[in-house]
């Protein structure tokens, strides 16, 4: 049958991967998180727009 279980019961890698484009946006998102909390613990954050 084509819908049974691989022999040793494992799937495939393959199908449970991320895409690529997934994982670059995700990237970018963590990295732009990462400089937002550098900035502001370094005190240089928002400083202009505070009343």
């Amino acid at each position: 049958m084509s819908g049974s279980p691989s022999p040793s019961g494992a799937h495939d890698e393959e199908e449970h991967r991320a895409p690529r484009w997934v994982k670059v946006s995700a990237g970018v998102a963590v990295l732009l998180v990462v400089v937002f909390v550098a900035v502001h613990l370094a005190g240089g954050g928002m400083v202009g727009h505070a009343p």
